[in-house]
């Protein structure tokens, strides 16, 4: 874009699986992260960056210190297997896919209607390339990313993946 600013979608990861995804990355010229939910990914280009924050290192950083190349949403339903190439150590902690849709609620008598606008929903995935560590003179702090009034304090930890514009 010429006025200096460009999309991107922002999501977060813990370090372990992102380490993880880095090194299918590696392997394969591609890999699949976690996203939450959809968010924003279907309203994403492919060949939109992908800016990533450590979620589990957010004292040491709070914004995206890691960054990658979207290509695409990956198709995923419950009760399907986890799509090829997302992080071990992810499948390792979630192991099987279970149907959480057909699942009663665990508590019947939740009263709790704080139905979060930005809640995740179903799990879903994005395939990109070039995941790497961003070089710390290209970090994007979290005010860089979204308003403090939007992020809620210090920290911005989306749930979901979010289309932002970043200047450059």
């Amino acid at each position: 874009m010429t006025d200096g600013t460009d999309l991107a979608l922002v999501l977060a990861v813990p370090g372990r699986h992102l380490a993880s995804a880095a090194e299918g990355c590696r392997e394969r010229g591609w890999t699949v992260l976690p996203a939450g939910g959809p968010g924003d990914l279907d309203r994403a280009p492919g060949g939109t960056r992908v800016l990533v924050i450590v979620s589990d290192d957010l004292e040491r950083m709070p914004g995206a210190t890691w960054s990658a190349v979207f290509t695409g949403r990956v198709p995923h339903e419950a009760p399907e297997a986890w799509p090829d190439g997302v992080p071990a150590t992810w499948a390792a902690d979630h192991g099987e896919v279970r149907d959480v849709a057909a699942e009663p609620p665990t508590d019947p008598d939740d009263d709790d209607d704080d139905d979060d606008a930005d809640g995740a929903g179903p799990q879903a995935f994005l395939r990109v390339t070039d995941l790497a560590p961003l070089p710390r003179e290209r970090w994007v702090h979290a005010n860089e990313l979204v308003p403090k009034q939007g992020r809620g304090g210090r920290a911005f930890l989306p749930r979901t993946p979010r289309l932002v514009r970043v200047v450059d």
